[in-house]
């Protein structure tokens, strides 16, 4: 509070009553050892310069969005729809809404308290004196306005309300990642639905050209061309397949109605795929700046709860200093209602105090103790998610290439057993080779393709990882890249 600022203060009808204390006061707080206001040590996890994952070359523009990055305009579509629809994400906005209310009302505290009475009564008095009867009545009606104000010469009130504010800033991050995660997981349950899809197909058509060799088994067994254990082994192939068949269709339709309520739709296993998986259209540039991590919304809310941990350390050690807290009171009276509207309001009273905690039984102290372990606790925290995503990152990098190759190579041996199968049943009709030949070729080439169809959604999933790791594209938000 500043000089001119006391004189204002100081004038009025309350001015001896006003000024002794406070003056007396604050020369009093000021007089005090205020405790030394420190917070611990800092976080240090150093931040390399690039990652030590190797990535491919990249010649191109970063800026078309991550969703871009797949070969599919289904897909951004039901983004958008899970973004407007997904219901606990409208359950994470309302939280949001909520720890923001808790900031205003914590930013009330270093506005003054104002508080307003009204009351209003009537008194009669009846004698009587022989066949005389007089009354007398008399109407009281009170209006009155009561102030508080704690002045914060220290700021903890105004650590207070930062530290409610970081929390809020800590939300907002958690929010927004959670549309990031969404959106993610959105793209990985679309993905996971069209690889369950490819897989039905595949074994449906398996189970039909089983079905097929067994009815040829069939007929030449009854012609004695074929031996009874051909037989039951193509028997008991299709069963197997059948089975298999069935499994992977329950898994589909699990995966369907996981995605719509992801979505915000009923589960009612409607939900229409694509005949392929899609492509990536883009690489990972070579070195991608390790700074790009720090727009990831965990390391941005670990780093708001920090704050606010430091916020509240300071808030629980000033505690030990004075507090000065100014209280007014003002009003009027008058006989009639409509006089009391048109009187003059008159400040009656004004009156400060100033208390100083002496002994109270080492609470204060404990929750200075307290709050420091809370910070700590929060830096380790922060520490330790920026490890991890870190760690996300490097294991996205690194497994971009091994992915890449493991699909090419699954995809020469899908080739390949496809070939050999269709060679083994000719030599066995030929009669050059025996039924377990075909039976083993057979097995081959369906592993050979599930898997094929599998790691080229456990790429894409990889590369939506990749994203979700670094809190967004390769390059941070901008005009251009909205994602």
């Amino acid at each position: 509070m500043n000089g001119r600022a006391c004189q204002r203060k100081q004038r009025g009808p309350g001015n001896r009553l006003f000024a002794g204390p406070v003056l007396m006061g604050i020369a009093f707080c000021c007089s005090c050892a205020a405790p030394e206001i420190q917070v611990g040590q800092e976080v240090s996890v150093d931040f390399p310069s690039n990652w030590s994952a190797s990535t491919d070359s990249f010649e191109g523009s970063f800026e078309q969005g991550w969703l871009s990055d797949f070969d599919d305009p289904i897909l951004p579509l039901l983004v958008a729809e899970a973004l407007a629809h997904n219901h606990d994400l409208a359950a994470s906005a309302a939280r949001l809404q909520a720890v923001w209310s808790n900031v205003r009302e914590t930013g009330a505290d270093r506005l003054p308290q104002v508080s307003g009475n009204y009351s209003g009564s009537r008194r009669q008095r009846t004698s009587t004196g022989g066949f005389v009867i007089s009354s007398n009545r008399s109407n009281s009606f009170n209006v009155s306005l009561d102030l508080s104000w704690e002045l914060d010469l220290w700021g903890r009130l105004r650590n207070r309300r930062g530290a409610a504010y970081a929390d809020w800033e800590a939300a907002d991050a958690d929010q927004r990642g959670a549309r990031l995660s969404l959106a993610a997981q959105t793209a990985k349950a679309w993905f996971t639905t069209i690889q369950s899809e490819l897989e039905v197909r595949l074994l449906e058509k398996t189970l039909a050209s089983f079905e097929n060799n067994l009815t040829v088994i069939q007929e030449q067994f009854e012609r004695g061309l074929s031996p009874a254990l051909d037989l039951r082994l193509t028997r008991a192939n299709v069963a197997a397949t059948r089975s298999t068949t069935e499994a992977q269709r329950r898994r589909q339709q699990s995966n369907v109605r996981t995605l719509e309520v992801m979505l915000g739709r009923y589960p009612a296993n409607r939900l229409a795929t694509i005949e392929r998986l899609p492509t990536i259209m883009r690489a990972v540039p070579a070195g991608i700046p390790s700074e790009l991590i720090n727009r990831r919304t965990d390391l941005v809310a670990a780093e708001r709860r920090l704050t606010a941990a430091d916020h509240r350390l300071r808030e629980s050690r000033k505690l030990l200093l004075p507090s000065i807290r100014l209280t007014a009171g003002g009003g009027t009276s008058s006989a009639e209602f409509a006089d009391l509207l048109d009187s003059t309001f008159k400040v009656w009273n004004l009156a400060s105090g100033v208390s100083q905690p002496l002994f109270q039984g080492r609470r204060i102290r404990a929750g200075i103790k307290r709050s420091d372990a809370n910070r700590v606790a929060a830096m380790e925290s922060f520490s330790q998610t920026a490890l991890n995503a870190f760690r996300e990152v490097e294991t996205a990098l690194g497994a971009e290439h091994y992915l890449a190759q493991e699909e090419s190579d699954l995809r020469i041996a899908a080739e390949e057993s496809t070939a050999a199968e269709d060679l083994a049943w000719n030599r066995y009709q030929s009669g050059l080779t025996g039924i377990i030949t075909v039976l083993e070729s057979q097995r081959r080439s369906l592993t050979a393709q599930r898997s094929f169809i599998q790691i080229s959604n456990e790429r894409l999933q990889n590369r939506v990882g990749l994203y979700l790791a670094l809190g967004g594209d390769y390059l941070p938000a901008g005009p251009g890249n909205p994602n």
